[in-house]
């Protein structure tokens, strides 16, 4: 038994630790553009960038579904031993990310500005964002393919591989954000040009993998079979991720426009910087459930529920023992960390105050990212989307429209806090009210 219970440990880890290195590297990108511009365009740049962050991200997001509903269906296929729907999968999520970019990409540029006003743009703040946003929207493709790929290499067998191309985007993204920012005086369209840049070239690099590597998703004829059966297969599989991803959206989207409303440039200055703290984190915890999800999705096409189950229970002990350190980091540098992104002053002192009340959202946060990747990879998507749609479209907006009007500025920190207890509420009723249901196919 220990034996047993050591191998899937071992195992466990093998996939967690790539996939959380990865994703902490992913949510990199942010905190370094936010760094290299909050040095060279002070907190008026901070504050155009922030408000571009839910509209770019929308494009991350539909990416992310394709590619982890793919990902997912590719694991599953592995388990079952059936190579040729893997190949399918893979080869329609290539093509489906190509037309989906090119048709949101004309859609976001004809509704630019009035989106950045849904966003929270004033007139102050438009110009950098319109310049911002255009770049990254134009090249929305390689952000796609970039996310598509890295986790269809994880959930083939090669999450050190995934994390490798991550870091080397990451190190990419640094170098040029430098170049493009200073020596070339770029400022805020100089940072969404290194992102870019990064982005297609670690892209490329992914492509890679499937012509010249050792790997059954090698890229050929056969794959190209497009089919909407495959597509809905796909969108249906990564429904949960693109909640996810608009969870992420809606923090930002509905964070911006209180912390604007309560604390003017100086409360949207203090959030952006507790919001790459916060996507951080969550990017994190995204890469421990990430880490999860193959494993799940492989066994669960095996059907081996129980060692399913164990694995799932790793996860979630890891991002509660996660979520408290990360909450203790954050408080223990709230004091230092605001002036790494160039905050000085009220903007500074509100931004170390606030991220003392939202680091407490940690605890909990990493537990509900689990359950609802690991409901995900094992066919519940119901329950998954109950989740994370419960987190966009409820708890969150909830307590932001609610919390603030009683306590200004610190109704805004309060708020991912109060939603996560909100969340976990609907974990327990998942865990523990639908017990006797589950518990026959974990028995297996």
């Amino acid at each position: 038994m220990n034996v047993a219970l050591n191998k899937t440990a071992k195992l466990f880890l093998s996939y967690v630790m790539p996939s959380m290195i990865g994703m902490l590297i992913v949510g990199s990108y942010s905190i370094v553009d936010t760094i290299f511009i909050g040095q060279s365009a002070g907190k008026l740049g901070l504050a155009s960038v922030s408000v571009t962050w839910p509209l770019v991200m929308l494009f991350g997001a539909v990416g992310d579904m394709l590619g982890t509903g793919a990902a997912i269906l590719v694991s599953q296929s592995r388990g079952r031993g059936d190579v040729r729907k893997a190949r399918l999968i893979f080869g329609n999520m290539i093509v489906w990310q190509i037309v989906f970019s090119l048709a949101m990409t004309g859609l976001m540029l004809y509704f630019l500005r009035d989106a950045l006003k849904l966003f929270g743009a004033t007139e102050e703040l438009m110009p950098g964002a319109v310049a911002y946003s255009k770049i990254l929207i134009y090249a929305s493709a390689a952000c796609m393919l970039m996310l598509g790929t890295s986790s269809v290499i994880r959930n083939d067998g090669r999450p050190v591989l995934s994390m490798w191309l991550t870091v080397c985007g990451l190190l990419l993204n640094i170098v040029l954000d430098y170049i493009f920012i200073f020596p070339l005086n770029g400022g805020v369209e100089g940072a969404a040009y290194a992102t870019i840049a990064s982005q297609a070239l670690i892209a490329l690099a992914g492509l890679s993998y499937f012509v010249f590597g050792k790997t059954s998703l090698r890229i050929g004829k056969d794959m190209f079979d497009v089919r909407a059966e495959h597509l809905k297969q796909i969108i249906v599989c990564g429904t949960p991720s693109l909640g996810n991803q608009l969870s992420i959206i809606a923090m930002l989207f509905f964070h911006n426009y209180q912390s604007l409303k309560y604390g003017q440039i100086n409360g949207l200055a203090a959030y952006t910087f507790i919001g790459a703290v916060e996507s951080l984190g969550s990017l994190l915890m995204t890469g421990l459930s990430l880490g999860v999800q193959p494993l799940a999705a492989y066994l669960y096409g095996g059907k081996r529920y129980k060692r399913q189950n164990i694995i799932g229970n790793m996860g979630y002990y890891t991002a509660f023992g996660l979520g408290i350190v990360m909450m203790l980091v954050s408080v223990a540098g709230h004091n230092v960390f605001p002036s790494w992104f160039n905050l000085t002053g009220d903007a500074a002192e509100l931004a170390a105050h606030g991220l003392i009340i939202s680091s407490t959202a940690f605890v909990l946060l990493g537990v509900i990212r689990v359950a609802g990747y690991y409901y995900q990879a094992t066919g519940k998507i119901a329950a998954s989307s109950l989740l994370i749609y419960g987190d966009a479209f409820f708890a969150l907006p909830l307590c932001l429209f609610i919390l603030p009007h009683y306590f200004g500025m610190d109704g805004v920190w309060l708020a991912m806090p109060v939603s996560r207890v909100l969340l976990f509420g609907i974990v327990c009723y998942l865990w523990f009210g639908q017990k006797k249901k589950v518990q026959p196919s974990v028995q297996r």
